[in-house]
């Protein structure tokens, strides 16, 4: 890593978190050029119709879309769903992975839990706009801490959408200092379920407003178009 940091003329990185490693290491000239959703694609949605307060006929809808394996630390997101099963609060899953069939087996019999095969990414904006949030999660890894730049979270950002993440350092902090949705630490279902439960209980209107100062980011950071733009020049 050194040698190529070395006789690099430039050096890209996606996450904020690298940059001080990427110095240690003799990174000199360098830009932050982050992952980042095609906003044609993720067009803006408001938040779906709730009428009057949510119920079991009309839950609030957590959707997690990606992969089902170690690093996503789902068991904990199976825990804090059964700390909260009074709650008219659904989970659904979307993708797939080593770890699904086992994910399966253990929340089945847990209403509120429910697991949908893949589909193709020009279909997830129709799919998600369907969520009252979208969740973000990754066990507590050390390589993380290097960083990372998760597509899904920037897709909720696009269309959005209030997030959930338990992603320490740039992400969580990104999330609290804009007030785009919830936070907690990984492998805690007990947090987990607190931080679901306090955006379930925020007032609609201040899950629309998480939801536009999202879309905000996309448009003016993370959108594909000006990533690209910032790269070719």
């Amino acid at each position: 890593e050194k040698i190529t940091y070395k006789f690099s003329d430039h050096i890209n990185f996606l996450s904020k978190d690298s940059i001080d490693d990427i110095k240690e290491r003799g990174g000199k000239k360098i830009s932050w050029l982050p992952n980042g959703p095609d906003l044609k694609l993720f067009q803006f949605s408001e938040l779906p119709e709730e009428n009057n307060g949510f119920n079991f006929q009309r839950p609030f809808t957590i959707i997690y879309t990606g992969a089902h394996g170690e690093s996503n630390d789902l068991f904990t997101v199976l825990e804090a769903a059964k700390l909260i099963k009074e709650f008219p609060i659904k989970f659904i899953f979307i993708g797939d992975g080593p770890d699904k069939n086992r994910l399966m087996e253990l929340s089945r019999n847990q209403k509120n839990i429910t697991f949908l095969d893949p589909i193709p990414k020009k279909d997830i904006p129709n799919f998600i706009k369907n969520a009252d949030s979208i969740l973000v999660t990754l066990k507590n890894i050390p390589v993380f801490r290097y960083g990372i730049s998760p597509n899904k979270l920037y897709d909720a950002y696009a269309i959005g959408r209030p997030v959930i993440t338990n992603i320490p350092g740039s992400i969580n902090n990104e999330v609290l200092k804009n007030n785009l949705g919830v936070t907690c630490s990984s492998e805690n279902p007990n947090e987990l379920a607190k931080a679901i439960i306090k955006l379930f209980n925020l007032p609609r209107k201040d899950r629309l407003n998480m939801g536009k100062r999202a879309r905000v980011l996309a448009e003016t950071i993370y959108s594909k178009k000006i990533i690209n733009k910032k790269f070719n020049i």
